[in-house]
């Protein structure tokens, strides 16, 4: 079964800027793209709370 990723920022790979509540600098120009769990949680930018799944 392939991991499950959530949809984030692609300039600063945080869910929450994606979603509008907390927005990066380069939120504006910004892109989306989908990360699985393991490298969220390795990158550590903020609480698993904050992360809907994409698939």
């Amino acid at each position: 079964m392939p991991e499950r990723t959530v949809t984030v920022c692609d300039a600063c790979l945080t869910a929450t800027c994606w979603q509008g509540e907390f927005m990066c600098q380069a939120a504006i120009g910004a892109g989306t793209t989908d990360l699985p769990l393991s490298r969220l949680r390795k990158l550590n930018r903020e609480h698993p709370d904050r992360w809907k799944v994409a698939s």
